[in-house]
């Protein structure tokens, strides 16, 4: 109860942006309302409209703050319906955190934006909650043993997000949260969302009954023919190399081109040096 209250004060301090319709309807209750003649009127709306995009040229060259803003405005249409809610920084003796958190929104359907917005809120919050205690465990473990408390460096944590697809139908993105000590590590957050029904989905819901023969094919091959670099090392069968995919809830999200991107975290199926490893499936899904 303590966390959820705590996320819910969260969720109420966050500044949603000013939304594009309500700029367009206050345009449009600014229109003279008396209309004489019918060409008068095109051509005063026209020479209204180029003298709003070039002070709005003018505005983005000499406020950066405005052209923040103006980046954190959800365009109308169907492949923007991911945004930056919030933006922040913050930074002390234990920690830095920078950080993106993104919303959902015009999918036309308010229940399933509120149910996944309020899930990304309660996990960043429970992510920000566990780096807090970390950094405060790993700061005492420093000076418990024999370090000095300027030895210590404080954790970076960077949090992101990637958009991969977006229709009317369907949106695909993952949130990457990074955390920086000795070395990097990343933890990814994967979010496929059917809009009309309002559930996630899972690669059976995208490749078929044959999921895993259609996986395991293109992954195989692929790291077949990655590894004829030398520089790239994958982990052997049995000794936590790629056996094949073991269910339909692997990580995946569904790239620009409508096809699926199936993700493995660092050190799954090879050496930390290689990073993430992605494997697009080579087949058409929209």
């Amino acid at each position: 109860m303590k966390k959820l209250k705590k996320a819910k004060e969260v969720y109420q301090s966050i500044k949603i942006p000013a939304r594009l319709n309500y700029m367009v309807n206050r345009t449009i209750s600014e229109q003279p309302k008396k209309r004489a003649y019918k060409f008068k009127n095109i051509r005063y709306v026209l020479s209204t409209m180029a003298c709003t995009f070039l002070l709005f040229i003018f505005m983005i060259n000499i406020s950066p703050s405005f052209a923040t803003n103006i980046l954190e405005i959800p365009i109308i249409g169907e492949v923007a319906k991911v945004f930056t809610i919030r933006e922040f920084k913050q930074e002390d003796k234990n920690k830095l955190v920078e950080a993106k958190i993104p919303a959902l929104e015009n999918t036309g359907n308010t229940e399933l934006e509120k149910r996944i917005n309020y899930e990304i809120m309660l996990k960043m919050n429970e992510v920000l909650e566990e780096v807090e205690e970390r950094a405060a465990e790993y700061k005492k473990a420093v000076i418990e043993t024999g370090g000095k408390e300027e030895d210590y460096h404080p954790i970076n944590i960077q949090i992101d997000y990637k958009v991969g697809y977006s229709s009317d139908k369907v949106v695909s993105f993952m949130i990457l949260k990074t955390e920086t000590l000795a070395s990097a590590y990343t933890e990814l957050y994967f979010y496929n969302i059917d809009i009309e029904t309002g559930r996630k989905l899972n690669l059976r819901d995208v490749l078929g009954e044959d999921y895993k023969k259609i996986a395991n094919e293109t992954i195989n091959k692929e790291i077949e023919e990655r590894s004829k670099n030398p520089d790239n090392i994958y982990f052997a069968a049995g000794e936590g190399g790629f056996e094949g995919i073991e269910n339909e809830y692997q990580n995946f999200y569904i790239n620009s081109n409508g096809k699926v991107v199936i993700v493995f975290e660092k050190y799954e199926i090879a050496p930390g040096y290689m990073g993430i490893q992605e494997f697009e499936i080579d087949k058409q899904i929209f």
